[in-house]
C-alpha cells in the first residue's frame, strides 16, 4: 500500500542554527559568530532551510514599547542576505525559555503583537525565503488562550503581509496533541509544527534544563536486557521515565505517531512541519542515536514532512565530540569535524565541496 503523504511545504530538510542569538543579553552575542561562510556549509551538508531561533524577548526594549535594537536587526539583516544569495530558506522563529520549570506568560501577546509588527514591517518587501514562525513552545499557558493569541498575530502579520509563508505551533510544548486545536487558518502559506523528541527518557538522557542528569545508559529500543536500574531515592520524573520506557520506548510507539500528522495535514490542506527533533550526545550511545536518527528521520520522509534537527553544533549536533558534559562548547571544524554515520542517517551528507 502506497504511503499517505502531507501537503508539500516549500522545503524538506534542514537544520537549526542554535546558541547564536540565544544568549541571555544581547551584549553576549558575536555578531560574526556564524557568518555567510557558515550559511553555505550548512547547505553543502543538503540541507535546504535554516531555523533561526531568536530570543527577541530578551534582546527587545520593554521600556520602549519591546522595540527592536539595531544591532539585532544588523545580525537579521546579514542573515537574510547570506541565505538569500545561497537560495536557503531561512525561518526567524520568536524562541523562548524552555526549561523545564519555565511557563509562558498569560499577557505573552503584548509581547509577541509589538515585535512582529517591527518585524513584518521591516522585511515585508524581502523574498519567499523568509518565513515567520509565531512563536516556539508555548507551554503553560492554556490551549484555547494560546490559539486565540496565536490567530491575532496571524491576522496581524498577514495584515501586513499577505503571502510569507508562516509557521504556526500548538500550546503544550508544540505537542502534537495541541497542535490538532489550533485555528483552521484557511491560508494556503501556513505550516502547522510539531517537534518530536520521543521517548523522552531515551533522547533527553543527561539533560540538565529537563532534570535528567541521573537518566543514563538508556537504550534505544527498550532492551529489558540493557536497562539500567532506576537511581536511588528517585525523583517522580525519574520514576515515570523508568515506568512509562517499556511502553514508549519500542519503534512502534514511535511509528505511531507519525501517520497522525498525515491524516492532519490531509484535513487541513496544509502543510505539517518539525521543527525540532533529536538525540542529546551527552548519554547516548553513538549507535543507538544514529539508529533512532535514522528511523525518524526515515519516517518523516516517507510521509513527505518537513524538518529541521536540533541543532548544527551542540549537544544535539550533527559534530562529534563537540559538547563535554561541563557544558563549554567550541565551534567544530568544517567538514573535519562532522558525524558523518550521523548525517548519512539524517538523509544528509558530507560535503565534497564548500561554496
Amino acid at each position: 500500500m502506497k504511503q499517505l503523504k502531507t501537503f508539500p511545504a516549500p522545503f524538506t530538510k534542514g537544520l537549526n542554527l542554535s546558541r547564536w542569538l540565544e544568549k541571555p543579553t544581547l551584549d553576549m552575542v558575536i555578531a560574526d559568530e556564524f557568518t555567510r561562510q557558515d550559511f553555505a556549509n550548512i547547505k553543502s551538508l543538503g540541507c535546504e532551510a535554516i531555523r533561526l531561533p531568536i530570543h527577541f524577548e530578551r534582546y527587545c526594549d520593554a521600556s520602549r514599547g519591546w522595540a527592536v535594537p539595531d544591532r539585532l536587526w544588523s545580525i537579521l539583516d546579514s542573515t537574510l542576505s547570506w541565505a538569500e544569495e545561497l537560495g536557503l530558506y531561512l525561518i526567524f522563529d520568536f524562541h523562548n525559555a524552555t526549561q523545564v520549570d519555565t511557563v509562558t506568560a498569560a499577557d505573552v501577546e503584548s509581547v509577541l503583537s509589538p515585535i512582529w509588527a517591527q518585524v513584518a514591517g521591516r522585511y515585508r518587501g524581502a523574498s519567499d525565503l523568509l518565513i515567520y514562525e509565531i512563536m516556539n513552545e508555548p507551554h503553560g499557558i492554556p490551549i484555547a488562550d494560546w490559539n486565540r493569541i496565536a490567530e491575532n498575530i496571524y491576522r496581524q502579520i498577514r495584515a501586513v503581509d499577505a503571502r510569507r509563508w508562516l509557521i504556526v505551533g500548538g500550546a503544550d510544548w508544540n505537542s502534537t496533541a495541541a497542535m490538532k486545536t489550533l485555528p483552521d487558518f484557511g491560508d494556503g502559506r501556513v505550516m502547522y509544527t510539531f517537534h518530536f523528541y520521543e521517548p523522552m527518557a531515551f533522547t533527553h538522557q543527561g539533560a540538565p534544563w529537563a532534570h535528567m542528569e541521573r537518566v543514563r545508559d538508556i537504550p534505544f529500543p527498550y532492551d529489558p536486557a540493557k536497562m539500567p536500574p532506576m537511581p536511588e531515592n528517585p525523583t517522580e520524573r525519574e520514576k515515570m521515565f523508568w515506568t512509562e520506557y517499556p511502553e514508549k520506548g519500542t519503534l512502534e510507539a514511535v511509528e505511531r505517531f507519525f501517520d497522525e500528522y498525515v491524516a492532519f495535514s490531509q484535513s487541513r490542506h496544509a502543510p505539517v512541519f518539525c521543527g525540532e527533533f533529536g538525540t542529546s550526545a551527552i548519554c547516548a550511545p553513538q549507535g543507538e542515536r544514529v539508529k533512532w536518527y535514522r528511523l525518524v528521520s526515515g519516517l518523516l520522509e516517507e510521509r513527505g514532512i518537513a524538518r529541521c534537527s536540533w541543532d548544527y553544533y551542540g549537544s544535539f549536533g550533527v559534530f562529534c565530540n563537540t559538547y563535554p558534559e561541563c557544558g563549554v562548547t567550541v565551534k567544530p571544524a568544517f567538514p573535519e569535524g562532522l558525524n558523518v554515520p550521523l548525517l548519512e542517517a539524517m538523509g544528509l551528507h558530507a560535503p565534497e565541496e564548500v561554496q
